[in-house]
């Protein structure tokens, strides 16, 4: 399947990261018992292996795997080179600037729509959603700590013969991390859906239920404009907002807070926000919607 070259080289530097990393996470284990070491080795090379099969199956659901384990690497990085009695090889500091380079990678729009696409099928593309501005500021990171951090921790805890708190963050670490794989799944699944009738924004965050925008019936795709009052399903995020306009007019099912009911609204113009929103502009032109670009 096609993949991007940010997608090959989050493969191609994961790959390095136990001739380089491996190193400087040696040398932090000096003085540790063996039951210590034997257990952190497991979990470096099962997540290893876990981020290299995510990289190499490009569906949504592996995009959820990768950015999870991306982010580990760096921060065992981190934590080795803060010990006062580590001193880091030169492969050390260059398996530290990889696993920063692998992060910003899997992070990446590019990489992200590489995945989200692997899950077309037909004649589909898919183009995935900038997640809402607000969950960047905290709430996303707290989520990842609260899959990737407990577990790991627990293991090695119980390693070391501390049995209270590690079995007490284990039983808080297995619900936390299943609530946390959905909910940071469910910002993988977010798209909208080229298909042969027109367009299907899917996105649970802004929409009870996918609408399909029949081509016939879009007038207007790009930018949306600095005084528009069209619906807006962007759920917050941050960047380029394209709208859609529609004649006749659509009929949805915003998403509204816990506890209200959901009311179907009909409307003529919509606001969302893709990743890349110029490629979806361009493939937008080869499927004869009206686009228009200023």
């Amino acid at each position: 399947m096609h993949a991007s070259p940010q997608t090959w080289a989050t493969r191609a530097l994961w790959v390095t990261l136990p001739l380089t990393l491996g190193d400087l996470l040696a040398d932090s284990l000096d003085g540790r018992s063996g039951a210590v070491r034997a257990v952190v080795v497991v979990l470096a090379w099962s997540l290893w292996a876990c981020g290299l099969l995510a990289s190499l199956v490009t569906r949504s659901v592996a995009l959820t795997a990768l950015r999870v384990v991306a982010p580990m690497p760096l921060v065992a990085a981190a934590v080795a080179l803060l010990r006062d009695d580590v001193s880091a090889s030169a492969a050390g500091w260059v398996g530290a600037v990889t696993a920063a380079v692998v992060l910003v990678l899997a992070l990446s729009a590019e990489v992200g729509a590489d995945f989200i696409d692997g899950d077309s099928y037909g004649d589909e593309r898919r183009f995935g959603l900038r997640p809402p501005g607000v969950l960047l500021l905290g709430p996303l990171p707290a989520v990842w700590a609260a899959v990737a951090v407990p577990l790991p921790v627990a293991a090695m805890l119980l390693a070391a013969e501390r049995w209270v708190p590690g079995v007490a963050l284990a039983v808080v670490g297995l619900p936390a991390a299943w609530w946390g794989l959905r909910v940071l799944h469910r910002l993988s699944r977010r798209c909208l859906v080229f298909v042969p009738a027109g367009m299907t924004l899917v996105d649970e965050m802004a929409l009870a239920e996918p609408v399909l925008l029949r081509r016939r019936d879009v007038t207007r795709l790009g930018p949306a404009p600095a005084d528009t009052t069209a619906l807006d399903l962007s759920a917050g995020a941050t960047g380029l907002i394209l709208q859609v306009d529609l004649d006749p007019p659509v009929t949805v099912v915003p998403v509204v807070p816990r506890g209200e009911v959901a009311e179907p609204v009909s409307t003529g113009s919509l606001l969302f926000a893709p990743s890349r929103p110029g490629a979806l502009l361009e493939h937008a032109s080869t499927r004869r919607l009206a686009v228009q670009r200023g």
